[in-house]
């Protein structure tokens, strides 16, 4: 039976009455651990949006700042933070090595700067990643969730159910397009109120320098083989996940089996109950989802604010005669919720083909779980694109002796074919596969991108594939 589950310092929000706070949970998340700020030295190792966020809050709290990047200006994914950066009044360094003894009190690593780098390794006693920094300046408590799948929906899923349980929830952290509003983590704790709640993306970069890090509730969605090319092994990789339970008071671990909340009258997380994101695993992300905004409302009830949906929410609890409860509007609000742009995104209905944008599977695990998550179905499907040092192997495996067929695209389509246990169609453009694919579906089909690699060989990222892809689909009925 699956549990919100955890160690002796994990609340098991299953195992009621006991209440998942008490008294020496009152306090807010950023008093638990002092940045001293004001006066401070700090470097930014590593441009973009998180390190020009944090370079803003750090400067809006008297710090002193200094941006490494070792990319020179006209090499810089977007040339415009830089000038936005000496706006500011920060230091900017470009086009250098990151330097091994920064003179900077802190040093603030950008996720994007591999962990093994020789400049972080020399001096990482004073690293701390951007994770850890929002945490810091929060005025709000912050709802992690990680995973190397489902979490970007999972983390969606959350803000909506507690924005329909009437809570100031804000969608940041590595999500990135989503569809809504969304930001990056230390934006939305710059700007935070003690009354919202931070519900946070957390990516295994992410997670690599976190020390104090204590979201109030955290989920893990899945762990699977993903990113070899940055971790020494998978065991590094699924160990850097773990890290968001370290701190975490209520720990809900979607890994395993079972219920993830105790059961509750007209709440039923299966199939019966009309779910509209496609997928059964949509469905486990909705039940995390909802062990989330559970956690999250306890806690505020617990700190005792005063707020029309706090004050509902102990009505509801009280009615149903339990310890926690997930209101009833959050719950109808997960039922309806359609998914995320790229994720199991259904397009379109062509001659009974059904077209499945799933853009952001980027790693063979994914693969598998998008084809089962479709009922066994007849799946087309497009798999290639820049392959992360992934072993494509299972991949074969799972599909002999089944109807699904690979239509294999971009740069390491041929590697991948000599890892798969039959000799399958290579194709060089994402669209010859698409024609391909969409020639041979049959009606009660599918025919679905879900290409288990990396997208940088032929296109800018994973939102221009999938729109790509979804304009393939539009064109079909012109």
């Amino acid at each position: 039976m699956g549990t919100l589950a955890g160690d002796a310092d994990c609340v098991h929000v299953r195992d009621l009455p006991a209440p998942l706070f008490n008294a020496r949970d009152h306090c807010r998340p950023h008093d638990q651990v002092e940045l001293m700020v004001d006066g401070q030295s700090i470097a930014v190792f590593g441009l973009g949006r998180s390190g020009l966020a944090v370079a803003r809050a750090a400067i809006a709290r008297g710090a002193t700042v200094t941006v490494y990047d070792e990319n020179p200006s006209e090499k810089l994914g977007k040339p415009e933070l830089a000038s936005e950066v000496e706006t500011l009044g920060a230091r900017l360094v470009l086009g250098v090595p990151l330097p091994l003894n920064a003179p900077e009190h802190t040093i603030v690593v950008n996720p994007a700067i591999d962990h093994r780098h020789p400049a972080l390794q020399a001096q990482k006693e004073k690293v701390i990643g951007e994770v850890e920094f929002a945490f810091r300046i929060s005025k709000a408590p912050i709802v992690a969730i990680t995973g190397t799948n489902g979490k970007s929906t999972t983390t969606a899923m959350t803000v909506v159910a507690l924005r329909a349980a009437g809570i100031d929830a804000i969608l940041c952290g590595n999500i990135f397009g989503s569809g809504l509003p969304e930001m990056p983590l230390t934006d939305a704790a710059d700007q935070s109120k003690p009354d919202q709640v931070l519900v946070a993306e957390i990516s295994s970069f992410q997670l690599e320098w976190v020390r104090d890090f204590a979201p109030i509730t955290a989920a893990i969605t899945t762990i699977t083989p993903d990113h070899l090319d940055r971790y020494d092994s998978y065991a590094d990789y699924a160990a850097t996940k773990e890290r968001i339970f370290v701190n975490a008071k209520v720990k809900v671990d979607a890994r395993i089996d079972g219920q993830l909340l105790p059961e509750i009258p007209g709440q039923c997380w299966d199939d019966t109950a009309g779910f509209r994101a496609i997928g059964s695993h949509n469905i486990r992300n909705a039940e995390t989802a909802a062990a989330l905004a559970v956690a999250a409302l306890e806690w505020m009830s617990s700190m005792n604010l005063d707020s029309d949906a706090i004050r509902e929410y102990r009505k509801e609890r009280e009615a149903a005669g339990v310890e926690s409860v997930l209101p009833q509007r959050a719950f109808e609000a997960l039922r309806v919720f359609p998914g995320l742009a790229h994720r199991m995104q259904f397009v379109e209905s062509l001659r009974g083909v059904t077209f499945i944008n799933n853009s952001m599977c980027t790693n063979p695990a994914a693969v598998v779980a998008s084809i089962e998550s479709l009922g066994g179905k007849t799946s087309h499907v497009l798999v290639g694109g820049v392959n992360k040092d992934l072993p494509f192997a299972p991949l074969g495996e799972y599909l002999e002796g089944k109807s699904h067929r690979l239509y294999l695209f971009g740069r390491d389509a041929v590697q991948i074919m000599n890892e798969l246990s039959q000799n399958r169609q290579v194709y060089v453009t994402m669209k010859e596969a698409f024609d391909a694919a969409s020639k041979e579906a049959k009606d009660g089909e599918f025919v679905m991108l879900a290409p288990g690699c990396a997208s940088m060989d032929q296109f800018r990222d994973f939102r221009h594939r999938g729109d790509v892809f979804c304009q393939y689909v539009r064109d079909l009925t012109q």
